[in-house]
């Protein structure tokens, strides 16, 4: 059993930690964390419905494909070893891709075993012309539309890059919160 929440700040050791036994702590000196800046929009666990203890936790992280185009970045999506194979990863994957399109996000990208996205209706991203910044094992860049007709107008004349996309968060005069958005190139 495992219920499904959404991250909370003091989960940020676990996670951190779900994440090392996953990926290995060399995990930031891969390409795709050059993307992952700031704070993720959206973020997942998967809890022990007694104790509320991470068994597994999912990221989402806002990008611009190209220079005009806010996308999210699937990941990393972490389980804890003795759960592996339980569910965990899919319920957080499915979940977070339906919050995401509720939210009005139209596209998502993983890199990632085209084998475990491609159920979720993930495609390779290069057959869309879509290219990721330094390297990234083949194959492994995939997108996804959350809204119908999201990649039918991706300009198709140019190769596009994925960029970082941050978020600021502040206020205005009234303290209403208030996001909003750089682009920043990577490599």
């Amino acid at each position: 059993m495992f219920q499904i929440r959404s991250e909370l700040p003091s989960d940020g050791a676990a996670i951190e930690s779900l994440n090392d036994l996953g990926f290995g702590p060399d995990r930031r000196g891969r390409t795709v964390y050059r993307l992952r800046l700031g704070a993720p929009t959206l973020g997942f666990i998967a809890a022990d419905p007694e104790s509320d203890q991470p068994l597994a936790t999912l990221r989402f992280w806002p990008v611009m494909v190209g220079l005009d185009r806010p996308a999210l970045l699937l990941g990393p999506l972490a389980v804890t070893p003795e759960r592996r194979g339980q569910g965990l990863g899919r319920a957080l994957v499915g979940h977070g891709l339906s919050v995401a399109r509720d939210r009005g996000w139209r596209l998502c990208l993983v890199s990632g075993d085209p084998d475990y996205y491609r159920p979720y209706g993930f495609e390779p991203a290069a057959a869309r012309g879509l290219a990721m910044p330094g390297p990234i094992t083949a194959g492994h860049l995939q997108v996804k539309e959350l809204a119908g007709g999201a990649l039918d107008t991706l300009p198709r004349e140019a190769i596009l890059r994925v960029l970082p996309w941050r978020c600021h968060r502040g206020g205005d005069a009234d303290g209403d919160a208030v996001v909003t958005h750089r682009r920043l190139r990577v490599g």
